[in-house]
């Protein structure tokens, strides 16, 4: 039979590749594609025959076969020995066994997954949309009309069946029993786990009633999903979570993983056969982008949805330059085969240098305008060709082309696989951003926008990727001459503005703020214009700020910080990073606060006038901190939420994070390095109780908070926007707070607590 429609799923299978299809009307299909996937070993006759004689020891049969190949740095053609795997599930096995006999050098394409082989490898793609032949099950030929590239194609139309917990304010991880919000064509049920064959009961008939294409889900990898199948388990249950009866569930461990300096934890996965399981609040892609951004990144990174959903930004990059690789018949490393080559110490120093800053003058500005590159660091790659294999090049040792400071040259002759593998990126996110401003309905320009955010991720990665020391494409010398020249743009901007008689306020790797006297907007789009055209990479205006703050260090008052700011455009619209209110480990209760003072100060068009209506400000603060002390503050609004560094029986002192963990811990639940917990102060001094502060699962009304830190924290919100009017955190306390009524204001908690406690 021949059917029309799209590739909805694929897995391996010990015969090949089970591949699954939704045709035009809504259809599944589930074929089965014999597919051998196959890697490639740079051996010697002698190895060769060594080989044969352990071939009967492999976890599975092979066959071997010689081909020629290009290698990618030198880009000679090498004669290496293709190893095709007969069982698909026992591919990393056989490498595993091979490698204990021949050095990882020897290998090449032998770490990827056989499923992303077979997309590499037939040129199909998640998605794809075409007419596909199949016989007896079996999945023959294949007609596409479409490209993983395309920036305009159909989907099918998913049915979609939503779990997540009933309870919102704990994650079920804390709860003691289970109860789910089951939601299918607009109608929600309430599942509880308390008649749990009945709960597998319901969830079995809507999946068979309206079997679902997608099951989206909150906190489904980490507990939902694994708690289901455990009682299924349990009780015996036949669960038909997935749409293929005879597969397996898709599982992986939970990682803590140290990155950028902090310990990170990421939850398990669950995937599913033949039906999909997204959870969302185990996917960046979906948090960002939401299903359009997904499914587009999936497609062009040839990743299969589940996992892309899970998977990092730079696993999609790594995944394009891979295909890439075996369109141009080139060979993929086992591993990074490229060391960081020999440098004298003054090039060390040179090199091993990241983005430019100037440090802004801390306090208020009038009429600042900010100007930012447009992915600058891609288009950089792209326009000087930098690439792994494109620095000091043996093709072109003359090469006129050098980095800026560095003095690598870089290849003439060749283009290389990075600018190659981005330039498609590059035009399609331009070409969703020009749908996004003609699209006629807002919905469809909220689509272009979820999509053209997904693809800017990627080019956000790119960079980094080139030096991350598990990227089997990176080099570090590439990564190091992309900021060279990242840092010459800067300093020619920089040159081109103060020529123009602009004066540089503050400029931070891509980005700049520039002051003068009676400019016009006009002015900065003719200075921009004239940076895009002598650079080579495109800057706009990103607007003039009737004000900005650049505040002190927290650490020491005397100086500013690179990266936090807030000010108003003459539009009217706030802009703030790194504030209070943007952290994730800020009170909700400080963030209303730090939001209500902005809005005052948002409505004065100079510094003078903000000035004249502080008393405004000073009135928001005293309304926030009488609340505080009057103890009618929702404990809600007072979480604290922080990321633990270690497993909790790890902690040698008594800080918060090493309480509230082994609290946690106590009451049987189990934390690992690099999770969140969540606690409300209740003695931060640890004077009146050991407990300086409870987690949100324990803690009840009794237990109050802490009016003393929580107004700390408060004031100190508050100083970020007004030390430089004088206003420091005590001088606001002295000026805002009156403490001789502060104990008849404590009697009165235990009255009006109840208020607010549901």
């Amino acid at each position: 039979m021949t059917m029309t429609g799209w590739l909805f799923d694929a897995y391996p299978t010990e015969k090949g590749i089970t591949v699954w299809f939704i045709d035009t009307h809504g259809k599944k299909y589930k074929t089965q594609y014999p597919f051998r996937p196959m890697f490639y070993a740079h051996l010697t006759k002698d190895e060769e025959k060594f080989l044969q004689s352990i071939r009967k020891q492999l976890p599975s049969e092979i066959s071997l076969c010689r081909v020629e190949k290009r290698e990618m740095y030198s880009r000679a053609m090498i004669n290496v020995l293709e190893v095709a795997v007969h069982n698909p599930m026992m591919l990393h096995k056989v490498v595993y066994a091979m490698t204990k006999h021949f050095n990882f050098y020897k290998f090449y394409g032998a770490d990827i997954k056989a499923v992303q082989l077979f997309y590499y490898t037939t040129q199909l793609f998640p998605l794809a949309y075409g007419t596909y032949e199949i016989e007896k099950g079996v999945l023959k030929h294949w007609a596409l009309s479409d490209t993983n590239g395309a920036e305009d194609y159909p989907l099918p139309d998913f049915s979609v069946m939503m779990l997540v917990p009933s309870m919102k304010i704990f994650t079920p991880k804390y709860q003691r029993s289970l109860e789910i919000e089951i939601t299918i064509d607009g109608t929600t049920r309430l599942l509880q786990e308390y008649e749990p064959i009945e709960m597998l009961k319901q969830i079995n008939y809507y999946l068979e009633q309206h079997d679902p294409d997608i099951i989206l889900t909150e906190y489904g990898d980490a507990t939902l999903l694994p708690k289901l199948v455990s009682l299924a388990n349990q009780y015996q249950f036949p669960l038909k979570l997935n749409r293929d009866d005879h597969a397996n569930y898709i599982i992986g461990k939970e990682v803590t993983y140290f990155s950028y300096g902090a310990v990170k934890h990421r939850d398990g996965v669950f995937e599913l056969a033949g039906r999909w399981h997204l959870d969302k609040g185990n996917s960046f892609i979906l948090d960002e982008s939401y299903l359009d951004g997904l499914f587009d990144l999936s497609r062009l990174a040839r990743i299969g949805v589940q996992h892309q959903s899970r998977t990092s930004i730079g696993s999609a990059l790594s995944s394009m330059q891979i295909a890439w690789a075996y369109n141009n018949n080139v060979l993929v490393p086992y591993k990074r085969p490229m060391k960081e080559s020999f440098k004298t110490f003054g090039t060390l120093l040179k090199s091993d240098r990241g983005g430019l800053h100037f440090m802004p003058p801390k306090g208020y500005h009038e009429q600042v305008a900010e100007l930012d590159f447009t992915s600058m660091y891609p288009v950089l790659m792209h326009n000087h060709n930098i690439s792994s294999e494109t620095i000091d090049c043996p093709c072109c040792p003359d090469s006129p082309h050098h980095v800026p400071e560095l003095g690598f040259h870089l290849c003439e002759k060749n283009l290389g696989f990075v600018p190659q593998t981005l330039e498609p990126i590059i035009r399609k996110r331009a070409k969703y951003k020009q749908l996004r401003k003609t699209a006629p309905t807002q919905e469809l320009r909220d689509k272009y926008d979820r999509m053209q955010n997904a693809l800017k991720w990627i080019l956000v990665t790119c960079f980094g990727y080139l030096g991350y020391k598990k990227s089997r494409l990176g080099r570090i010398e590439a990564h190091e001459s992309v900021n060279a020249f990242a840092r010459d743009v800067l300093l020619c901007a920089k040159a081109i503005a103060e020529e123009e008689g602009f004066e540089l306020v503050h400029a931070i790797v891509d980005s700049m703020w520039l002051q003068k006297k009676g400019a016009t907007k006009d002015d900065y789009y003719a200075l921009a214009n004239r940076i895009r055209h002598t650079v080579g990479v495109d800057i706009s205006v990103e607007g003039i700020y009737n004000w900005i703050l650049f505040p002190s260090s927290k650490m020491d008052e005397s100086i500013p910080t690179a990266t936090r700011y807030v000010g108003v455009y003459d539009t009217g619209e706030i802009k703030v990073r790194g504030l209070e209110l943007r952290r994730g480990d800020t009170a909700k209760y400080v963030t209303k606060m730090q939001h209500e003072i902005l809005a005052l100060l948002g409505k004065n068009r100079t510094i003078a006038e903000i000035k004249y209506n502080l008393q405004d400000v000073l009135d928001v603060i005293k309304l926030y901190a009488d609340n505080l002390r009057c103890g009618i503050v929702s404990p809600l609004d007072l979480i604290i939420r922080r990321r633990i560094s270690k497993d909790p029986n790890e902690y040698s002192n008594n800080n918060v994070n090493a309480l509230v963990s082994n609290a946690l811990s106590n009451a049987g639940v189990d934390l690992s390095a690099g999770e969140s917990v969540e606690f409300i102060y209740i003695d931060s001094t640890g004077g009146k109780s050991p407990e300086k502060a409870k987690p949100l699962p324990l803690y009840t009304v009794d237990d109050q908070y802490d009016v003393e830190k929580y107004l700390e924290l408060l004031l100190d919100a508050a100083e970020t926007l007004l030390q430089q009017f004088g206003y420091t955190a005590e001088i606001i306390k002295q000026s805002v707070l009156k403490f001789d009524d502060l104990n008849s204001r404590q009697n009165t908690r235990q009255q009006k607590i109840s208020n607010f406690i549901v």
